[in-house]
């Protein structure tokens, strides 16, 4: 949860480390949005992400959550703001994501469909590719773990628990619990194998 100032910070350090084009200082970030044509859309899925962490951390010090004051009532307009931000870039990239549902580290490849239901919680350096719904049923809705890729197209339903480093194959549908370290392929989603070696280090960048 991000409910400071540090842990704004921290959140936002660790997700622009897979931006480094677009999140670095302004005149290069000028130049690598100018000069290489497909950072362009890169820089918006960095706004999406920034934008995430502040309505974040606005609405967790708004009046939402504390006690009326003018530090909550000026973190409530900065979160208005912040959530019609996020709208516009909405209706841009494909993205629907709720403020709060994921851990720091997020990595969004590509422009696409990405619909995450509110109450859904996924854990730090997730990695998501178009086309991925994370969605609710009657039981409740999923819980993911740290350091899980969703390929395209992947659809994860229900009040499943999926552990750390999965490996999620574009196309799956998961419906049931996924132990760690699995790689999950198919419909309904069944283990293909189990990794070895796994190194939490690896980190990508576009």
């Amino acid at each position: 949860m991000i409910n400071s100032k540090k842990k704004l910070r921290n959140y936002l350090n660790e997700d622009s480390l897979f931006y480094k084009k677009v999140s670095c200082g302004y005149f290069k970030c000028i130049k690598n949005r100018l000069v290489t044509t497909p950072q362009s859309s890169t820089y918006r899925i960095w706004l999406y992400v920034k934008n995430l962490r502040y309505a974040e951390y606005n609405k967790n010090n708004s009046i939402l959550a504390k006690p009326k004051g003018i530090n909550s009532l000026y973190h409530t307009l900065c979160m208005i703001y912040r959530y019609w931000r996020l709208r516009v870039l909405s209706r841009e990239t494909g993205f629907q994501i709720d403020p709060g549902s994921f851990g720091k580290g997020l990595l969004i490849y590509h422009y696409g469909s990405i619909i995450v239901n509110a109450d859904a919680k996924i854990g730090d350096y997730a990695t998501i590719f178009p086309g991925v719904v994370i969605g609710a049923k009657s039981n409740g809705c999923p819980v993911i773990g740290n350091h899980v890729m969703i390929g395209a197209g992947a659809k994860i339903l229900g009040g499943v628990h999926i552990g750390n480093h999965v490996t999620i194959a574009p196309n799956a549908v998961v419906v049931k619990d996924i132990p760690d370290n699995a790689i999950v392929v198919g419909i309904p989603a069944r283990i293909l194998k189990f990794k070895e070696n796994e190194d939490s280090s690896d980190k990508h960048c576009i």
